[in-house]
């Protein structure tokens, strides 16, 4: 049995402090219309967070032309890199300071959108980075904070979390509190339909597995289930389309929206042990979040198969269609199979070719006290279950034996 304060935490954190969705805007255009309602809120001095890749290749020209034409001193931070660190996090706090910035403008994946969150809170604080790690620590109102995600993954535009690395540990270090939340977030399918086709994929697996492990949280609600199953169609839906077809705007469009209700799913029922993995694994290799995710998920459906069979079949009953029918055992191993066939159709790797047996035991034992600290799972894993899931993701099969 998972320990049950776990759970009762997520439950009062969801009922005392979440934050209602933000405002949305999705379609062609809807960065410019994100910027037209920050402007009109009064902002005059933004400082836009990106990748040097967005701003170099002018993804960025028509947002920057029309804060120049309404009278706006924008400065632009483009020193995000995958993984951010503190000392990303704290360039750009010294760009916010030297500009005057009076709000922070995300543009960019996970990674972008969670080191402008920590900028717009630790530009108004007094406190050190440090200090302000971990949960409830934001002592300050953030500089207004506005999201353009242009991955379909994270989720991060719609959670009230960010994950930064240590510079000088390179440990993943969390960052939690409802004031992380933006006041309006967008999916504009113009950005969205250049995303390449392996980070297509990875981040949409990523958004399929935020749903699943919201699903079967113990700290799972009405809402959280309702948010989750709607993801999870639609991303089962659309992300082959999308990759397939990069430039089929609605299934962009879809799927960007599938990740936002799986990202507001997971911030208050929570994960589980999918990402307490591979946070490790990125951290120790470097791995991009989203193909750690999807390398590992298929593994850890299996090792959840007993405790959530009847989750995992009315799942597969929703995609079917076929709701009014009733519970058979054979239905959760096909929605564990359809999960399967996805990630193969998508170009998912069986296995990761970085990881190393030497870095097991450091892998096991971080993502074991990750999941006993923060996530209500629907079963408890061991040492040696997590070394069989390592051991798999080495050799290449998705089939594990848990027995």
């Amino acid at each position: 049995m998972i320990r049950p304060p776990i759970a009762l935490a997520l439950r009062a954190m969801n009922r005392f402090f979440t934050p209602e969705k933000p405002l949305t805007f999705s379609g062609k255009g809807a960065m410019i219309k994100l910027a037209d309602l920050m402007v009109r809120s009064g902002s005059k001095r933004p400082l836009i967070v990106t990748d040097s890749f967005l701003l170099k290749n002018g993804m960025l020209n028509g947002l920057l032309d029309f804060l120049k034409q309404e009278g706006c001193d924008a400065t632009v931070f483009d020193g995000i890199i995958p993984n951010p660190t503190f000392a990303v996090v704290e360039e750009g706090v010294a760009a916010i300071r030297k500009g005057r910035c009076d709000s922070v403008f995300a543009v960019g994946g996970g990674s972008a959108i969670d080191a402008a969150k920590v900028m717009a809170s630790a530009s108004t604080s007094k406190k050190p980075l440090d200090k302000l790690a971990g949960i409830l620590k934001v002592d300050q109102p953030l500089l207004p904070f506005y999201v353009v995600a242009t991955t379909s993954g994270t989720g991060s535009e719609v959670t009230t979390a960010a994950v930064i690395s240590d510079t000088k540990t390179h440990k993943k270090t969390f960052f939690v509190d409802p004031k992380y939340m933006p006041i309006a977030a967008a999916f504009d399918t113009g950005l969205l339909v250049s995303l390449p086709g392996p980070m297509t994929a990875g981040t949409g697996m990523d958004a399929l597995t935020h749903a699943i492990e919201a699903f079967t949280s113990r700290a799972r609600t009405a809402n959280t289930d309702r948010d989750a199953a709607t993801a999870i169609r639609l991303i089962v839906e659309f992300l082959p389309v999308a990759y397939a077809n990069p430039g089929d705007e609605r299934a962009r469009e879809m799927v960007a929206l599938g990740s936002f209700l799986a990202g507001n799913a997971f911030t208050r029922a929570g994960l589980g042990y999918v990402h307490a993995i591979s946070h490790q694994i990125s951290t120790h290799y470097n791995t991009p979040h989203g193909l750690a995710n999807a390398i590992l998920l298929p593994r850890v459906l299996r090792f959840n198969k007993d405790a959530c069979s009847e989750r995992f079949a009315e799942l597969e009953r929703m995609l079917l269609g076929s709701t009014d029918q009733p519970y058979a055992p054979d239905q959760a191993q096909r929605f564990i199979d359809r999960v399967d066939t996805l990630a193969e159709t998508v170009g998912i790797p069986v296995n990761l070719d970085d990881i190393q047996q030497k870095d097991f035991a450091s892998i096991t034992k971080d993502a074991l006290a990750e999941a006993r600290s923060s996530y209500a799972v629907p079963k408890v894993m061991r040492k040696g279950d997590v070394t069989k899931i390592l051991e798999s993701v080495s050799t290449g099969s998705w089939a594990v034996n848990f027995a």
